[in-house]
């Protein structure tokens, strides 16, 4: 009984991380491995949430990868590996907590600004998203949060909704396959997270589905909204699960 009710929370909670990954086109992590960390191994939940992760981000470029733009792609992804290193070494120096702290009250803070109407538009783009790459990196090689930064960015330059979900995509899929591609040398692609991968793939597939559904009815304008919604949404529970 007790773990039919495990297996149910898990996929209730995969399913509501697949909606706002298919809804906003990120936030599939910071939703799913608070919930999934503290139900299953750690050790198991991080290469899990990778390879759904993974999934997600196919599921939604399939239909928007013609918004993709490469030029600016590349910078912000050869950025972020070049910082990934330095974000790993930067935990050993810096008390986790505060580290987390001091992102979750910075992407509070901008996401507020964003909302209350606040922005700051770049006019090269393609210079800021050096940068913006280099904070993703740093972040996800530190505390895992790659994606807050990028999603800002591009909601501060009023990117629209299909740019907007293409781009942030397209970037998450380089980091996923390398991100396994690491688990795999590590051998922490275990059988047990292969399992648990699949009887969590369906659920994921719903609601990412339902999601990609439910974005064509917002415009520009509510998408950005939600999207800012999302992103200050993960720095207030990245400040509360710290404390």
């Amino acid at each position: 009984m007790e773990s039919t009710a495990f297996l149910i929370l898990c996929i209730v909670v995969v399913m509501a991380a697949g909606f706002v990954q298919g809804l906003t086109s990120f936030g599939f992590a910071l939703i799913a491995m608070p919930f999934l960390a503290k139900m299953i191994p750690f050790q198991e939940a991080v290469p899990i949430v990778v390879m759904l992760s993974l999934c997600t981000n196919l599921m939604v470029i399939t239909g928007a990868w013609r918004h993709v733009d490469l030029k600016k792609i590349w910078i912000l992804i050869l950025s972020s590996l070049l910082a990934a290193p330095v974000g790993a070494y930067l935990l050993l120096l810096l008390d986790e907590r505060l580290l987390k702290m001091f992102t979750g009250a910075f992407i509070v803070l901008i996401a507020l600004l964003q909302l209350l109407g606040r922005t700051f538009p770049v006019k090269n783009e393609k210079l800021a998203f050096v940068p913006v790459g280099m904070i993703s990196g740093l972040l996800n090689g530190s505390i895992s949060m790659s994606g807050p930064p990028v999603a800002l960015f591009l909601s501060n330059q009023r990117t629209g909704k299909d740019t907007f979900r293409a781009n942030i995509t397209a970037y998450a899929i380089i980091l996923n396959i390398i991100t396994i591609g690491t688990y795999a040398y590590g051998g922490m692609l275990t059988s047990s997270v292969l399992t648990g991968s699949l009887w969590l793939i369906p659920s994921m597939f719903v609601g990412v589905l339902l999601g990609i559904k439910a974005i064509k009815r917002l415009n520009d304008q509510w998408f950005r909204k939600l999207a800012l919604w999302v992103i200050m949404g993960s720095g207030i529970w990245t400040i509360v699960s710290t404390l």
